[in-house]
């Protein structure tokens, strides 16, 4: 093989608005989605795209985004011209002396939060699940009044030289060879395959290709053991499509990580039908893709996780919010 509780909401109706339309709950999944495949509708693969601002990150607490967060809001700045990687909600503009411009719109990121199942005698906690929410945040640029020190001046780095960093500090990665006509890995061997560099156009589209293929072999069971690789993936299959954007999204947060600029890849009419193909297909994919993504980047990058904050680290900050 190869890779390349429910619950319902119950509504008093009096005589006055008992006939009116009852507004229902956005689905953040299909919220996700539908941002994704809009941007990919208007030629723009949202994780192949140059990273406008680097490091997004709560303008208060400092704390990166990360997963499907990173992702929407690096996507966002792109589009908007935003070069401040700095965000914050409505009442955290209020409560740093400013306030969000008028007329100004903000943008939904996911928040998870833990919601406790309690018994019902004696109303102890017998159980908790996660309830993804949207929160709505602004850039610093949407802002007036703020009182935020200056954006910090980037510092000068070698994309190239960080990528080879990245790549050389995989601890317990698979063995690479550059003797293919193009790039996999195989599971069954723990091997990374790649074309010899100079077949490259350049050096970033090399790397962007070598982390793809790292993402992938982050699910070997000698690693994280992500489902889909005890058995073969059949090309086409639900688990195989899943397995793939794990392996694109990873890959473009390491690019993130290291500066390198990931459209250097292919961006083909072909490419973007066949994704957006996968996500009409589960609007849940999205999410559980950028989740697992996250996870495999910080096993690369020999960070500690927490399996609850892959997809939200931002939970006390916006939690006043609602």
């Amino acid at each position: 093989m190869r890779f390349g509780g429910t619950g319902r909401l119950v509504t008093t109706a009096t005589r006055h608005d008992r006939h009116r339309p009852v507004k229902e709950r956005a689905d953040p999944y299909a919220e996700v989605a539908a941002r994704i495949t809009a941007a990919l509708e208007a030629g723009t693969v949202p994780w192949r795209h140059p990273w406008r601002a680097r490091g997004h990150r709560n303008a208060i607490s400092n704390r990166p985004y990360r997963g499907i967060n990173l992702l929407l809001l690096g996507l966002l700045a792109l589009q908007q011209g935003y070069t401040d990687p700095r965000w914050l909600t409505y009442r955290q503009a209020a409560s740093l002396g400013g306030h969000v411009r008028r007329g100004e719109r903000g943008t939904g990121i996911v928040l998870w939060k833990r919601i406790e199942r309690r018994d019902d005698e004696d109303g102890e906690v017998i159980d908790t699940f996660p309830v993804m929410r949207f929160y709505t945040v602004f850039n610093a640029a949407q802002c007036e009044g703020v009182e935020l020190p200056d954006a910090e001046a980037s510092v000068e780095f070698d994309p190239i030289e960080r990528a080879e960093t990245v790549i050389a500090g995989y601890a317990g990665g698979p063995r690479v060879f550059h003797d293919a006509d193009c790039a996999y890995y195989v599971p069954s061997k723990d091997e990374v395959h790649l074309p010899p560099r100079a077949a490259f156009r350049d050096a970033h589209g090399y790397y962007a290709t070598c982390f793809h293929e790292a993402i992938h072999s982050t699910g070997h069971t000698s690693r994280l053991n992500r489902e889909g690789y005890q058995t073969a993936a059949v090309f086409g299959s639900p688990s195989y499509g899943r397995e793939e954007l794990v392996a694109e999204f990873g890959a473009a947060f390491l690019c993130h990580e290291a500066g390198i600029d990931a459209s250097r890849l292919e961006q083909s009419a072909a490419y973007i039908a066949s994704w957006l193909a996968v996500l009409r297909s589960d609007r849940r994919l999205a999410v559980v893709a950028a989740g697992l993504a996250q996870r495999a980047v910080d096993r690369i990058l020999g960070r500690a996780f927490d399996a609850d904050a892959v997809a939200n680290p931002i939970e006390g900050e916006h939690a006043n919010d609602e």
